[in-house]
């Protein structure tokens, strides 16, 4: 049974996948969403190839994705390649956490997460007690309590600026600094009407979050919706780099230094991948003697916040890059 390809794509909630169904239909390709028994196939067709997708999984060779599934596979994977990852222990519970912590001398503040969960589900950051570890660990196993994690990783937090970076058949597509929701000053308007103006420029899904978060966060810095921040003063509502709460991506590429486009490149041929994104976090982008780290990779990132009109400054069409690389006689309309 096949549906319609236009109302599928607008029940589609990953950004990735979304974007390149849209671009395959708007260059002409054939492209039709089939049920079949209980799940999804997708059939493009373009001269005479055909192809097809499974749910929302881009197709693309991957050859050893599973090696990202589990966090602390990832890392020690990397490691052994010379990439730097955070200092961290893995644990199933809070004495062991403890113990492991005082063994390794790990220092606060730290960060807790499921070994194999996505999203930023069930991570909480800047830990800076046992209480608020105790606190942290307990989130992290009620985020999956309909499917229970044995085990989490607890790392130090690498304070330095965040960037996804986009990799592709052994090249640095883009790369965009992620930066959290949060509102910069003009020492004459409200928030309230800061946030409103920041909100008409965005796509729908994409606003400032006014949450549980987002209030205490206000009511812990004595600040209400009428406060006027002076000029200039950027004031962060959450510690997560979410686009869908509110955050944004800033285009990096050209300033991001070539070693570390290289390391990026041998992160994604390390755990078996030929595209994937990368959670990159660096004191420096431009210097190739900063301190860095990679925190994760996704074998199938949600990539809009590389393209128009997600990203401010120049973007790429990550879509066509994709869909040129299956059907290399297509050409941009």
């Amino acid at each position: 049974m096949s549906i319609s390809i236009v109302k599928y794509t607008e029940d589609i909630h990953h950004g990735g996948f979304k974007s390149f169904l849209k671009k395959a239909v708007l260059l002409g390709i054939k492209t039709e969403v089939i049920k079949v028994s209980h799940t999804t196939l997708i059939k493009l067709e373009y001269q005479g190839k055909v192809l097809f997708c499974h749910k929302t999984n881009l197709p693309l060779f991957r050859r050893m994705g599973n090696l990202t599934k589990n966090k602390a596979v990832t890392k020690t994977v990397l490691e052994s390649f010379g990439i730097h990852t955070p200092r961290g222990i893995t644990a199933g519970s809070l004495n062991e956490a403890k113990k492991l912590i005082r063994e390794k001398s790990l220092t606060y503040p730290l960060i807790c997460k499921p070994v194999d969960g996505s999203l930023a589900k069930g991570m909480t950051w800047d830990i800076r007690s046992v209480s608020e570890l105790k606190e942290a660990i307990a989130f992290t196993k009620d985020a999956y309590i309909h499917s229970p994690r044995s085990k989490f990783l607890i790392e130090e937090m690498f304070i330095a600026s965040e960037y996804r970076v986009l990799v592709f058949n052994g090249k640095v597509l883009s790369a965009v600094q992620k930066i959290p929701a949060g509102i910069i000053g003009n020492g004459i308007s409200p928030l309230s009407e800061l946030i409103a103006r920041f909100n008409e420029g965005r796509l729908p899904g994409f606003i400032i979050k006014q949450d549980a978060i987002f209030k205490n966060t206000l009511k812990d810095n004595k600040l209400t919706l009428d406060s006027i921040l002076p000029k200039d003063t950027f004031f962060q509502f959450r510690n997560n780099l979410n686009m869908s709460d509110g955050g944004r991506s800033v285009e990096r590429t050209t300033k991001m230094h070539p070693v570390f486009k290289k390391i990026c490149v041998q992160a994604i041929e390390a755990v078996g991948l030929t595209y994937g994104g990368i959670d990159f976090f660096a004191k420096d982008i431009t210097n190739e003697k900063s301190d860095y780290i990679i925190l994760e990779i996704n074998p199938n990132p949600f990539y809009n916040m590389h393209e128009k009109p997600l990203v401010e400054g120049k973007g790429i069409d990550v879509s066509f890059h994709i869909l040129k690389s299956i059907f290399p006689t297509l050409k941009e309309k």
